[in-house]
């Protein structure tokens, strides 16, 4: 019964890790590349969200795609 109990304290811990976590980053914002917290990264890091930056060779350049069919004149 204690090893029950014990399971269950660590699941509700990191539970709250998670939820503080994800109420520290910003609501409005882009992820940044930085967790502005330590419980943040934790949470991330449990969450398994990384932050990477887009490749520039599968980035489409706007310039090379021709004419926007949409475009009004």
């Amino acid at each position: 019964m204690p090893a029950m109990l014990i399971l269950a304290v660590a699941v509700m811990g990191l539970v709250l890790v998670v939820v503080v976590g994800i109420r520290q980053e910003p609501s409005t914002q882009e992820l940044t590349r930085r967790a502005p917290r330590l419980i943040a990264t934790l949470a991330r890091r449990l969450l398994g969200v990384y932050v990477r930056r887009p490749d520039p060779s599968v980035i489409p350049d706007k310039r090379s795609r021709g004419p926007d069919r949409h475009a009004r004149a």
